[in-house]
């Protein structure tokens, strides 16, 4: 069996999920959040909602009080995704509308006592947006439980994340900076995503990210397998 801790599947057509993955819904917005609960209700799979910062962004966020109480009312496994994204800020109030957003997700999840399922992103430019979304998160979750949804960090960052408790999620993805990542990360510390379909297609690219592991720590691709499962329903209680 294997987890994909990161998939979009009401957005995916024409797909039927293999009998060997178990797929943990993720919403990101009010729209997304009612199809993921839907979907996953209906299957019976696990679930996150969340106002992710992208919605924070181009949404009107009068509505917050409404969308706290949609994800409270229908009690996921984790509140997710949910962070701060400073690639698409492009105003300081970008920023602050997402920093608003994001505290009340804390507080819910605070509430709930559940797990935080994080998207983030830092400034690739120099403008009046700030630049390292990735330590602000660091920063301001010490202490609580946490994942890296398609984590896209330096090996450093990963490091402090773990070692305040957190998880990294790996996608299918090559890079020089993610493979460091996983060389230093204890496998008890990764799981597996698709982040379907924006990232792969559907949740089937987490067998190559299962290979990516294996072949970067030099172990066997069962192994990664049975661990990052193991992890994945460690940190989503399922």
């Amino acid at each position: 069996m294997l987890i994909d801790a990161h998939t979009h599947l009401f957005e995916i057509k024409k797909y039927e999920i293999s009998s060997d993955i178990t797929p943990v819904v993720a919403g990101y917005s009010p729209s997304s959040n009612k199809k993921a609960v839907e979907l996953a209700r209906s299957k019976g799979y696990p679930f996150t909602l969340g106002i992710a910062p992208q919605t924070a962004i181009k949404d009107d966020i009068s509505k917050l009080d409404d969308w706290t109480k949609f994800i409270e009312n229908n009690e996921p496994n984790a509140i997710g995704e949910v962070g701060l994204d400073y690639k698409w800020a492009q105003t300081m109030e970008d920023v602050e509308k997402q920093r608003k957003v994001f505290k009340r997700m804390i507080e819910l999840s605070d509430k709930m006592k559940l797990p935080l399922v994080i998207h983030s992103r830092n400034n690739p430019v120099e403008n009046k947006v700030p630049k390292n979304a990735i330590d602000e998160i660091i920063q301001t979750l010490k202490g609580k439980k946490i994942l890296m949804h398609f984590f896209s960090g330096t090996e450093e960052q990963a490091v402090e994340i773990v070692k305040n408790g957190g998880y990294i999620s790996v996608t299918h993805l090559h890079s020089k900076e993610r493979r460091k990542v996983i060389n230093n990360i204890r496998l008890d510390r990764l799981v597996l995503e698709s982040d379907s379909p924006y990232v792969g297609k559907t949740p089937e690219t987490i067998r190559d990210a299962v290979t990516y592991i294996a072949e970067i720590k030099g172990i066997d691709a069962e192994e990664v397998a049975a661990k990052t499962t193991e992890n994945a329903k460690r940190f989503f209680r399922f």
